[in-house]
């Protein structure tokens, strides 16, 4: 099945008709021809060995939406960050990680910059924040808030809006309103936002109550996100202590949650610690 998948997707990105337009040269001469045609410009640092940069370009940069919008509203330039003026972009932007989104407006100046994947709709409602900044409510609710006295309600209201829009600052503001307001409701829409981007700590006592309310289980993909989010967060600290046990212990903890989403061909729990403990020493 995967392969299949794969293979349709590479049949998508070869096939589709609407996709963005990049340039391929430097970024000097983006810029300049962005000044030129009095655009913004949109700039995909990427890497050829980069998976997620692959998955964008056969999803994100080929959505017909996107690649109207972009198309109509930007000079959009594919950089990669290897080869060329590459590197020199990577150190003057402070890059270290692919794919990274640089957006810069007409005259030029770094107006927004975005680590990692995004995908089509968040794609979309960035390019929308960048062109048309003033008719945007993620720019609309950023005045409202940093005139504010910045108390929880307006924190809250601005969480909400950047959660609404899938906005890539949602994770510092959620984090800010967390360290602020620690004490979360998580029938609340908005703190269990807040919750789900920035706890990451399975064994937390707001995470054992998500994870044990079985009205969660009714939205299973953000559920076994959730999960994924804890094994990823716990790994990368079993790797830096070098000690598989806190791996194993987190394993063992939260392998119940999994089989309560019914994944399909989910192994057991020794066939999955045996993977995960393999993968772990060889990475």
């Amino acid at each position: 099945m995967k392969l299949i998948v794969l293979a349709l997707t590479a049949l998508v990105s070869t096939c589709s008709f609407g996709q963005i337009t990049f340039e391929h040269g430097t970024l000097k001469e983006a810029l300049e021809k962005a000044k030129q045609a009095k655009k913004p410009l949109f700039v995909d640092v990427y890497a050829t060995w980069c998976g997620p940069c692959k998955q964008m370009a056969a999803t994100a940069f080929i959505d017909p939406e996107v690649s109207k919008f972009y198309n109509a509203n930007f000079v959009s330039l594919k950089l990669d960050g290897e080869k060329n003026d590459g590197p020199e972009v990577m150190t003057k932007y402070g890059i270290n990680a692919y794919p990274t989104l640089l957006y810069f407006d007409a005259s030029g100046n770094l107006a927004g910059k975005v680590v990692g994947a995004m995908q089509a709709k968040q794609l979309l409602s960035k390019g929308v924040e960048i062109a048309n900044p003033e008719s945007n409510p993620v720019f609309l609710a950023r005045k409202e808030y940093l005139k504010s006295k910045k108390k929880q309600a307006d924190l809250k209201a601005y969480v909400k809006v950047l959660s609404d829009n899938q906005h890539d600052s949602l994770t510092k503001y959620a984090a800010e309103y967390y360290q602020k307001f620690p004490k979360l409701n998580l029938a609340d829409p908005v703190e269990l936002v807040v919750f789900k981007s920035a706890e990451h700590d399975y064994k937390n006592p707001l995470s054992i109550q998500y994870l044990n309310d079985e009205k969660n289980l009714a939205d299973k993909d953000e559920y076994l996100n959730k999960i994924n989010d804890y094994f990823m967060a716990t790994y990368q600290q079993a790797k830096a202590a070098n000690d598989f046990e806190i791996m194993k212990s987190m394993v063992v903890e939260l392998f119940p949650y999994l089989q309560k989403c019914n994944v399909p061909n989910l192994p057991s729990m020794d066939e999955y610690l045996e993977y995960v403990k393999t993968q772990f020493e060889n990475q």
